[in-house]
């Protein structure tokens, strides 16, 4: 589960990277000052930062980095490795056998963080942004929902799949069900991971699920299934992922997560120039470490992250205050304790800031892109949000 992804890289981009490397060894420290004062000991070769990650496009800002040489800029080592989920990587973290993870904002999150787990929220990978079409779809079987397209307009007696009781598409559905005046008894539950569902939805046994590209249109292609919406529909200012620092990592080496973040940063900005997921470049990118065929990737909806890194705190307790309500979580926390921006304030400082408007994304990025995507993107249907979440008939 945990062994490092195969890192095979092009003759063009070792060249590229030795010969910095040769470069900046020849520069000395002065060239290393006038490039902005973020790399390390060069002479003590690199520092090896292992980074644990779904097979998923949303990090391709890291990817893009990586190929970039924005890591090795910073004389850091990026060694991917590929983990179920960002629970399951938790320990890992926690001891040091991982040092950066990225994961949705889940029910784990708060229990680690209350149980004095070293575990940092410290940048954004994926949150939604009012309009915007999300990679998380909404998905029916046909016949489960035949007299419906909306997800405002649901029979009761579906089998929802979830990925958990804990994990952000509980979430979503907990909203979707209140939009609808239901509450989860009038609907049956059960575990099913992402990677599962498709199959699961094929077999019927599930009605609905709510999926992430590009594993959402593997529903569309192995089931009779009917795209319902988008959840970003319901939670148009959700902060779905981030990136997540372990407490040794962020300890005992945090000049190394500040050049980090900065690469990272680096990695998101270059992710706006390609173009998005339906860029060849990035899709190339993405297919070459996950195996993932570039067609998938190119139909995938794009993520938005912020440009400059900044979460959405707001969304995170709401979310712990769901999770709570469901009794996934035993003890809330100060958001204080969960997200930890100290690294990416350091970042910025090197990297520099842009200004507020030009760093939120603009959704018609994705309508720009989307004239370059394989298939068109659905529309994002009309918005609506419950007036008050959560609520106890939504837990």
């Amino acid at each position: 589960m945990d062994g490092p992804v195969s890192e095979s890289v092009d003759d063009t981009r070792r060249s590229r990277g030795l010969s910095r490397r040769a470069y900046l060894a020849s520069a000395g420290v002065a060239t290393a000052t006038a490039l902005g004062g973020c790399l390390g000991a060069v002479d003590g070769g690199p520092d090896t930062v292992t980074f644990g990650t779904l097979t998923i496009p949303a990090v391709a800002e890291i990817l893009i980095a990586r190929d970039r040489g924005y890591f090795e800029d910073r004389n850091i080592e990026l060694e991917v490795k590929r983990i179920q989920s960002a629970p399951k990587a938790t320990p890992q973290l926690a001891s040091g056998d991982l040092d950066v993870a990225t994961g949705s904002i889940g029910a784990s999150l708060f229990n680690s963080v209350a149980q004095d787990i070293d575990i940092r929220v410290v940048a954004d990978q994926t949150q939604y942004w009012p309009g915007q079409p999300s990679a998380n779809r909404i998905w029916a079987r046909s016949a489960a929902v035949p007299d419906t397209d909306s997800i405002y307009d649901l029979p009761e007696g579906l089998t929802i799949g979830l990925h958990g009781s804990g994990n952000v598409d509980s979430y979503v559905w907990g909203r979707i069900l209140e939009l609808n005046d239901m509450t989860w008894e009038d609907v049956s539950t059960t575990e099913v991971l992402y990677n599962n569902m498709p199959v699961t939805m094929a077999e019927g046994q599930i009605d609905a699920c709510s999926i992430p590209d590009p594993l959402g249109l593997q529903v569309a292609d192995q089931a009779d299934a009917t795209q319902l919406g988008y959840a970003s529909m319901v939670a148009p200012r959700m902060q779905i992922g981030a990136y997540l620092f372990g407490g040794p990592f962020a300890e005992e080496r945090p000049e190394v997560a500040t050049r980090w973040v900065e690469a990272y940063l680096e990695g998101v900005r270059e992710y706006y120039e390609l173009g998005g997921f339906p860029s060849e470049e990035v899709a190339t990118i993405v297919s070459d470490t996950f195996d993932l065929p570039k067609a998938a990737i190119q139909a995938s909806i794009p993520s938005l992250p912020h440009k400059n890194g900044h979460l959405n705190a707001d969304s995170v307790e709401n979310q712990q205050a769901f999770y709570a309500c469901r009794g996934n979580v035993d003890e809330t926390v100060p958001i204080g304790d969960v997200i930890d921006e100290t690294f990416l304030e350091s970042a910025l400082d090197t990297v520099g800031r842009l200004d507020d408007e030009a760093a939120r994304p603009d959704v018609e990025t994705i309508e720009q892109w989307g004239e370059n995507a394989l298939t068109p993107y659905p529309p994002v249907g009309e918005r609506r949000t419950p007036t008050e979440f959560p609520t106890d008939s939504s837990c």
